[in-house]
C-alpha cells in the first residue's frame, strides 16, 4: 500500500503538472549535492522524479531561451538499495539548473536568504519553491485508513529534513506568510522543521497544490473525529450503566438488611412504597421505574427516597 506521503508527491508530479524555476530551486537546495566533476546530484526514491524534471526543464529552458540539448545534460542514473528501500540519482550537467537560476535571477553563491527573498515576492514562485522542497527533503508519517472501521494510530505528522539551518528558518519565514507555523528542532546530525496539527497541514499541502491529498487528509480527519466521538458516547454510556449498576446494588443491599433488621413495614409509607418497586425491578433505572409504577414522583424525587432508606439502614 503507497504511503499518504508519497501518493502526495505522486500527485504533484503528475504528467500534466507544470512548474516554474523556482521549484528547481527548492528541490537543489532542499536535495542537491555535487558530484566529483561539478554536476548536480539529486537522490530520490520517486521514479517519476526524472521525466517530469526533464519534461519541464525542457519547456523553462526554451523559455529563457538557454540553448542547451537537455538530452545530454540530464541523466538517470541506475537504481541502488539501501536499507532494501530503492534510490536513484538524476544528474544534471554542464552547469544547466545554474545557468536557469541565472536566467531566473537566483545566483546560487549568494546565502539563502537573498535567493528566497527574491521568490517570496511572487506568490506563484513560492508555491513551486515549496513544492520542490516538499519532494526534496519533505515527508509524512500520516496514515489514511482503507476501511470504514479501520483505527489508525498515527497523528498529522509532516516534516521537512535538512543539514542547512538557514534553509529551514528562511522556509518557516516563507510558510508564515501564509499562517502555516511549523515547529524547528534538531535531530542527531539535522535540523527538522514539522507539522502535527491536521489543519495547518493541510494548508500547507493546498499551498503546494496537492488537491487530491489535501481531500484526502480532510476524510480522514472527519473519519477520525466521528470515531471518537462514538468511543466518547460508548465510553460515557458505559460509565452511566456502571453507576446505575453500583447504585442499584447499594440500594438493595439497604433494603434487604433493613428487612432482615426491623422489617420493611417498619418504614414510613412513601419509604415502603418505593422500596418494594425497587426489590422488584433490581436491575431498573430510575427513569423505568417510575414508569413501572403508579408513584407521582420526579426522578430526583425517587432518588431522594432511595437515599433516605440507604441512610436509615446504615444507622442500623
Amino acid at each position: 500500500m503507497e504511503s499518504f506521503s508519497k501518493a502526495t508527491k505522486a500527485e504533484l508530479l503528475s504528467e500534466n503538472a507544470k512548474v516554474s524555476s523556482a521549484f528547481f530551486f527548492g528541490l537543489f537546495v532542499s536535495s542537491g549535492s555535487y558530484d566529483e566533476e561539478g554536476n548536480v546530484e539529486i537522490t530520490t526514491d520517486l521514479t517519476s522524479l526524472f521525466s517530469f524534471c526533464k519534461k519541464n526543464l525542457k519547456i523553462l529552458l526554451k523559455k529563457y531561451e538557454i540553448n542547451e540539448n537537455i538530452d545530454e545534460n540530464i541523466q538517470n542514473l541506475e537504481s541502488f538499495k539501501i536499507n532494501n528501500k530503492i534510490f536513484y540519482k538524476i544528474i544534471f550537467k554542464n552547469n544547466i539548473l545554474e545557468k536557469l537560476f541565472e536566467k531566473y535571477g537566483l545566483n546560487i553563491e549568494n546565502n539563502i536568504e537573498n535567493n528566497l527573498h527574491l521568490i517570496s515576492e511572487k506568490n506563484e514562485d513560492i508555491k513551486n519553491f515549496c513544492k520542490g522542497m516538499f519532494i526534496g527533503c519533505g515527508t509524512s508519517s500520516i496514515k489514511i485508513s482503507q476501511k470504514p472501521n479501520e483505527k489508525t494510530s498515527s497523528g498529522y505528522h509532516l516534516e521537512f529534513a535538512s543539514k542547512s539551518l538557514p534553509l529551514l528558518r528562511e522556509f518557516a519565514h516563507i510558510l508564515a506568510q501564509f499562517d502555516i507555523f511549523p515547529k524547528l528542532i534538531k535531530r542527531k546530525n539535522i535540523y527538522v522543521l514539522y507539522l502535527k496539527d491536521a489543519a495547518q497541514v493541510s494548508n500547507l499541502l493546498a499551498l503546494i497544490g496537492a488537491n487530491s491529498s489535501v481531500l484526502t487528509l480532510e476524510n480522514e480527519i472527519a473519519k477520525r473525529d466521528f470515531r471518537n466521538k462514538i468511543n466518547r458516547q460508548t465510553n460515557c454510556l458505559s460509565a452511566n450503566i456502571s453507576k446505575t449498576v453500583d447504585a442499584s446494588l447499594k440500594q438493595l443491599e439497604a433494603i434487604e438488611k433493613i428487612d432482615r433488621k426491623i422489617g420493611l413495614s417498619a418504614l414510613p409509607p412513601d419509604l415502603e412504597e418505593v422500596a418494594l418497586l425497587r426489590l422488584a425491578n433490581p436491575e431498573e433505572p430510575l427513569s423505568s421505574l417510575l414508569l413501572l409504577s403508579n408513584i407521582k414522583l420526579t426522578k430526583s424525587g425517587l432518588n431522594h427516597r432511595l437515599r433516605k432508606i440507604v441512610s436509615i439502614a446504615e444507622k442500623l
